[in-house]
C-alpha cells in the first residue's frame, strides 16, 4: 500500500491527468446525485452560493448534519433513516470533494483542500467512535459512510503531498 501511494504521489506531481484518473477510479458509482438527498432549503442555499469556498462550506455543513443523523439513527436502531442519512452523507462528501477538484490549479485550491481534509478527518474520527458503540446490524451503515469519507481523505492527502 505504501508503494502504491508513493507511485500515485509521483504521478500526481507530474500530471494533472493522472490525478483526474485517480479520482475517477476511486469514485463510487453507488453515490447518489446530490439533488436526490438535499432539502429545498439546502438546494436554494447552494444555488445562491457563487464563491467556491462558500459552496464547499455548505457541502461540509450538509455532510456534518447527515453525520449527526447517522449517529442518532443508528443509536435509535432506525434502519430506514440510517440508510437515508448515509446516502446523504456520502453524496455531500463526494460533492465537497468535487467542489475542491473544480478549483484544481486555482489560487484557492490549497486552502479548499486543507478545509476538506480537516473536515473529513473529523468525520472519520466521529464515525469510528460511533462504530464502536453501534449494534451489530447497524455497523454496515457507519462503515459505508466511513469508506466514502476515508476515500476523500486519502485523495486529499495525496494531493496535499503535491504542495509539500
Amino acid at each position: 500500500m505504501q508503494r502504491a501511494a508513493s507511485i500515485l504521489t509521483s504521478l500526481l506531481r507530474h500530471s494533472a491527468l493522472a490525478g483526474a484518473l485517480f479520482l475517477l477510479i476511486g469514485a463510487s458509482p453507488a453515490w447518489p446525485a446530490p439533488e436526490e438527498v438535499l432539502s429545498a432549503e439546502e438546494k436554494e442555499s447552494l444555488q445562491q452560493a457563487k464563491d467556491p469556498e462558500q459552496q464547499l462550506k455548505l457541502w461540509l455543513r450538509i455532510a456534518d448534519s447527515r453525520l449527526k443523523d447517522i449517529v442518532l439513527y443508528t443509536r435509535e436502531l432506525d434502519k430506514a433513516n440510517s440508510a437515508k442519512a448515509v446516502t446523504g452523507f456520502r453524496a455531500a462528501v463526494a460533492s465537497a470533494d468535487d467542489r475542491v477538484a473544480k478549483e484544481q490549479g486555482g489560487k484557492n485550491h490549497k486552502k479548499l483542500l486543507l478545509q476538506l481534509h480537516k473536515a473529513v478527518k473529523k468525520y472519520n474520527f466521529t464515525l469510528l467512535q460511533a462504530l464502536d458503540k453501534a449494534a451489530e446490524e447497524f455497523r454496515q451503515y457507519i462503515q459505508s459512510a466511513f469508506e466514502a469519507s476515508q476515500r476523500v481523505q486519502d485523495a486529499a492527502e495525496i494531493q496535499m503531498a503535491h504542495f509539500q
